[in-house]
């Protein structure tokens, strides 16, 4: 895999935090059929395959406000950690920022990516698997559904990013892209 360098400094004084909340359902009732995958490495990097561009992924906890806390800049996307390792049963949740301090980064390409587009995990035990776009959609930024961050509902992986108009005023990008990936 071709590890892209995107590391730079730029002056630009506002960025915006990804707003993501994590929900845990106590209903363990799923009518999805369960298989397990047995993944037990955690996930390290993500490869979108048609442009083969590379990030690192690191796992996160909730900030203190209950919200994902999405690491700054473009090296890494984050993966919550308390959601499921990507194949697994449950809803791997990955969000990562669409630019940083101006420059474009790897889950821009979310804003381009096709149905059934592939998409490479490596875990750290050095095993890889191939996941596809399933579905993508795009909300206000105070439209994006529950379920979305549900980690407990099907077996998917849900990518997320900013997108849309970037209004400073009102804290930045008012949509968001959620991408969810299946494991072929």
């Amino acid at each position: 895999m071709q590890q892209q360098n995107l590391s730079r400094t730029w002056n630009t004084p506002i960025q915006q935090q990804i707003t993501v909340t994590p929900i845990i359902s106590n209903d363990n009732k799923s009518t999805e059929k369960k298989v397990p995958q047995n993944i037990a490495s955690l996930p390290v990097k993500l490869e979108f395959e048609r442009t083969q561009i590379t990030v690192n992924i690191l796992p996160v906890e909730l900030d203190p406000t209950g919200r994902m806390n999405v690491r700054d800049g473009l090296e890494n996307v984050s993966w919550y950690k308390k959601s499921a390792i990507p194949g697994n049963q449950g809803n791997a949740i990955i969000a990562g920022h669409r630019d940083w301090k101006g420059e474009l980064g790897p889950f821009q390409s979310l804003e381009d990516i096709q149905m059934k587009e592939k998409i490479i995990i490596q875990y750290k035990n050095q095993e890889i698997r191939r996941f596809q776009v399933a579905e993508k959609q795009v909300y206000s930024v105070n439209d994006v559904p529950v379920s979305v961050m549900n980690v407990q509902m099907g077996t998917r992986v849900t990518l997320i990013t900013c997108t849309g108009k970037f209004i400073r005023e009102k804290g930045g990008y008012q949509s968001r892209i959620i991408v969810t990936l299946q494991l072929i």
